[in-house]
């Protein structure tokens, strides 16, 4: 069983990217948090409970899936490296392989594919909000030794699924 982490900020392909991975896993289940956590009613208002219960959720999916023998692709742009580390330790337990990617772009590259998609009235995304995000995941990825870096900015889709395609075959 694999467990493949698909982080990263705004703006650098990570949903697509995910997408991608799930239809190439047979049996895969996608773990999209962000959507998952849309589930609790309230999830706006009630913002730093529904972040909690949605990862306490994530964590219970991703325990029933790799017991059921199922790969999982998780899609988040999760700057904790503690939330990234409690996915290996069920992983471990399972004994699943892990992949971890951080999809990356320079700021400017990033703002600007953001400002391409929009901004929704009354939406929860900003333009100070994709800086503070490029930030924090420029920061994480400092961090994250076992992640694999791919950076989208020079890459397509299909050239950045076309990498991620021989790390899941090797």
């Amino acid at each position: 069983m694999t467990v493949v982490i698909v982080n990263g900020a705004c703006g650098v392909g990570k949903s697509t990217i995910a997408a991608r991975i799930h239809e190439y896993l047979e049996l895969s289940f996608l773990l999209d948090i962000d959507s998952q956590r849309r589930f609790f009613s309230h999830y706006r208002e009630k913002n730093e409970e529904s972040a909690q219960a949605s990862r306490v959720l994530a964590l219970a999916i991703l325990s029933s899936c790799l017991s059921a023998g199922y790969d999982v692709v998780i899609d988040k742009m999760i700057f904790d490296s503690k939330v990234i580390d409690a996915f290996y330790e069920i992983a471990n337990k399972r004994n699943a392989k892990v992949i971890e990617i951080i999809l990356w772009a320079p700021k400017e590259v990033a703002m600007q594919r953001a400002e391409k998609r929009g901004w929704r009235d009354g939406g929860l995304l900003t333009p100070e909000k994709v800086l503070t995000f490029w930030e924090k995941i420029n920061e994480l990825k400092k961090q994250r030794s076992c992640a694999i870096i791919l950076d989208t900015s020079s890459n397509s889709e299909d050239e950045t699924f076309s990498k991620i395609k021989s790390i899941l075959m090797a």
